[in-house]
């Protein structure tokens, strides 16, 4: 059933022979700079989950190393496999809500609720559920959801402004140059060299304190309690399927591809039955990563795959080098990181909201989709990607009907 489901892609081989030959510097750096900033910025959440259940410091380095290499060979296999730019990671809002229950069990309880979910969502894949469900979803209405969920991520650029103006103007002014000068040189590059330069001058960095540490994982023997079965692998499930495989499933379908939905759940399934019995909450692919690397700043799109490939290699890197990676967290201003990540979506969210409305079909399922996405909430444990579809979907159904009549599915 296994491999009934998963979809043929163009081959791992056919794609690594082909990787070194499609390289240029927009893939190449958008891809490291990808892995870098999300790599750097999302530690503390697992930071503050681990601080919820009080784990010794080298639980804590297991699960980093094991949810970061973990996400890397995703990268690695889907990005090769497909050649499309497919991003493996975990689950930013899973550690949120973990940090919220993980202190009503005991860490090997934890994990079995870890497993649960990983047989969840490997479920959904081999069945074929979640593909059947993509088809019945207008395409405007995902990308609605798309460009909300993302704008979540580029509204914080508000805040950097206001709490670091000089060095959120700089990096504004290099993405400008590059995109209005530079044309060869990615507008991240030009972001991310003009906010360190703004942050080195006004003394924001501090290079002292490097932890040059290595990660290693630790074995972690499952326990199984149905309270944390239910509080944990039941959300966590659906916030990787709803939260982090659609929003990626939506990108690909932004670019004009065919997104692989059966092969991108089972592979988030498997890395769910993984990770757990190293500590790690789950290894899926990842949403905003996978945006990045579908972005038109990464170049022509049939060569975006290697964006994702180079993001691989370095979020593993970061994870290995764990220590470390929670260092130069400290070293570097919030803000900087902040500007990096929202100048890059902005070019995915336009494109999402062009996608939604420009066809003139949907209007009111695509508001209703980005509003809900854009909105953050959480109910009954599903995460407003989830629910952007839902309600997008349903005011369709009511709303516009011959719309919905007439649709052709994304994946036909």
């Amino acid at each position: 059933m296994l491999f009934c489901a998963w979809e043929k892609g163009s081959g791992f081989m056919n794609g690594l022979k082909s990787f070194w030959g499609d390289q240029n510097f927009a893939n190449v750096s958008n891809g490291i700079i990808d892995g870098l900033a999300f790599g750097i910025i999302a530690i503390p959440l697992i930071q503050k989950a681990a601080s919820s259940a009080n784990l010794a410091p080298e639980l804590l380095n297991s699960w980093l190393v094991t949810v970061y290499v973990g996400g890397g060979i995703i990268s690695l296999i889907m990005a090769l496999y497909y050649k499309l730019p497919i991003v493996g990671a975990w689950s930013i809002p899973g550690a949120f809500a973990l940090a919220q229950v993980m202190g009503n069990f005991t860490f090997n309880e934890t994990v079995g609720g870890f497993l649960t979910a990983g047989l969840i969502v490997f479920l959904l894949g081999i069945t074929g559920t979640i593909k059947q469900l993509v088809r019945r979803i207008p395409t405007q209405i995902m990308m609605a959801m798309v460009a909300g969920t993302l704008f979540g991520w580029a509204s914080k650029l508000i805040g950097a402004f206001k709490t670091a103006p000089v060095i959120s103007f700089v990096g504004l002014l290099g993405y400008v140059v590059c995109k209005r000068f530079l044309k060869k040189i990615p507008a991240v590059v030009g972001t991310m060299v003009f906010t360190l330069i703004a942050a080195f001058v006004m003394g924001k960095l501090q290079f002292t304190g490097l932890d040059f540490g290595v990660a290693k994982p630790v074995f972690i023997l499952p326990a199984f309690n149905g309270a944390a079965c239910l509080s944990i692998g039941v959300p966590l499930a659906l916030l990787v399927v709803c939260a982090e495989n659609m929003q990626a499933i939506g990108v690909q379908i932004a670019i004009g591809k065919k997104p692989p939905v059966n092969g991108m759940t089972i592979i988030s399934g498997i890395g769910g039955l993984i990770a757990p019995f190293f500590g790690g909450h789950n290894c899926n692919i990842a949403g905003p990563m996978t945006a990045w690397a579908g972005s038109e700043d990464c170049g022509p799109v049939d060569k975006r795959y290697v964006a994702a490939v180079w993001c691989g290699i370095i979020f593993a890197i970061t994870g290995i080098f764990a220590p470390l990676t929670m260092s130069v967290l400290g070293m570097l201003p919030g803000e900087a990181t902040t500007v990096i990540i929202g100048l890059t979506l902005v070019s995915m969210i336009i494109g999402g909201l062009e996608e939604s409305f420009g066809s003139g079909k949907f209007k009111f399922g695509s508001f209703a989709s980005f509003a809900v996405a854009m909105s953050g909430i959480v109910v009954l444990q599903i995460g407003s990607a989830g629910w952007a579809l839902v309600v997008g979907t349903a005011i369709s159904l009511l709303l516009e009907k011959k719309d919905y009549d007439e649709m052709k599915s994304p994946l036909d």
